[in-house]
């Protein structure tokens, strides 16, 4: 099915080319025969629209996103002279005859070498064509960008109200609270204030909104730490969390709540159904101008295993999906260990706009 974009193109083009055809019309009118000038002028146009529109192809095929402006210049110039011979010949072909163009570019010359003044006079049009067609393609790909980084702020929004019933659920709650009720009960004062204060600052965290959904990794981590303190609690030995990251990815912004959600599938669906030791591994470095992180575990997790499993892994390939289209990977299965893995490659993005938050994890005041 056409997409937008798509329809939005052949209307122009057909409206352009009409256009076109009907400008090389005016100026002979009443001067020859309008059937003969008609059918000149359609193959003339006619053949510009079939040669711009191959042109097309050859852009989206080679000209992909990173290129730099002198390579778009080279190719389009070379594009526009080749489709110009092209076009040249196969217009000259069909109408049997040389096209001239009153000769507007050589002077006399024109007159002897009509082959080569079409060629020149064809190269201008199909080069304006090409910036045209090259800016537009800019353009748009501006708009989608920014249609898709609204659609990802959304997206971050309703997952930032909603973690509380997806990602940090009232089962994770329940269990924090009877954990902290366990620490008062025997008297472990200390421990059960500083869990309190952790579950306050993951909760807070949770629901306040970062600037266009995205946080430092260092800030990710801050909240993977503190979600991980508290589950010590209940888990004591049974959990082991290594956290290794490269320093060149600390300051990598990344879409909030994206790691720790991992982390907790991790101790529901493992930890929490194992009596041995559990060692969870969230790791991240920078290959390139990608972001790799990494959540895995030794245990022998499934992606179809509990209910809501899936659920916190369909969450997640979402929001990249929204966030980077088709510049990211996102990959689940498997770990060497016989446990499972998560992977998740992004563009390694730095921003003085979004920085690291250690406020939002220090206890606040009533």
């Amino acid at each position: 099915m056409p997409t937008r974009s798509s329809r939005l193109f052949w209307t122009l083009q057909l409206l352009g080319w009409t256009g076109y055809g009907t400008a090389l019309l005016v100026p002979w009118l009443g001067r020859y025969p309008l059937s003969a000038m008609w059918w000149n002028k359609l193959v003339i146009a006619a053949s510009g629209l079939a040669t711009s529109s191959l042109l097309r192809l050859l852009y989206r095929r080679v000209l992909r996103e990173g290129v730099g402006a002198v390579s778009i210049a080279g190719v389009a110039l070379g594009a526009s002279i080749s489709g110009a011979f092209t076009w040249n010949v196969v217009a000259a072909a069909i109408l049997q005859q040389p096209l001239q163009h009153q000769s507007i570019l050589l002077g006399a010359l024109g007159r002897t070498l009509p082959l080569f003044d079409g060629l020149l006079y064809h190269t201008l049009v199909l080069s304006t064509w090409s910036l045209l067609y090259l800016w537009a393609r800019h353009y748009w790909a501006l708009m989608e960008e920014r249609e898709r980084s609204l659609r990802a702020e959304s997206l971050a929004r309703e997952a930032r109200l909603a973690a509380l019933r997806y990602q940090i659920g009232p089962h994770f709650l329940f269990n924090a609270l009877n954990a902290i009720s366990t620490l008062v009960v025997t008297d472990r004062k200390a421990d059960a204030n500083a869990m309190i204060a952790r579950l306050a600052d993951l909760l807070r965290v949770s629901l306040q909104p970062p600037e266009n959904g995205m946080i430092a990794l260092r800030t990710e981590l801050d909240i993977v730490r503190s979600y991980v303190e508290i589950e010590r609690v209940r888990f004591a030995d049974r959990l082991d969390v290594v956290i290794d990251a490269d320093d060149r990815a600390m300051d990598a912004t990344v879409p909030a709540m994206i790691l720790q959600p991992l982390v907790e599938n991790a101790v529901r669906h493992v930890v929490a159904l194992r009596d041995e030791p559990t060692c969870v591994t969230v790791a991240a470095g920078v290959v390139d101008d990608t972001l790799v992180l990494v959540v895995e575990d030794d245990g022998r997790g499934t992606a179809t295993g509990p209910s809501g499993f899936g659920v916190g892994l369909a969450n997640t390939r979402a929001r990249l999906a929204e966030a980077y289209g088709a510049a990211h990977r996102f990959t689940v299965g498997a770990s060497d260990g016989g446990g499972f893995r998560v992977e998740i490659a992004i563009p390694a993005r730095r921003t003085s706009a979004v920085l690291p938050d250690r406020r939002a994890l220090e206890p606040q005041p009533a």
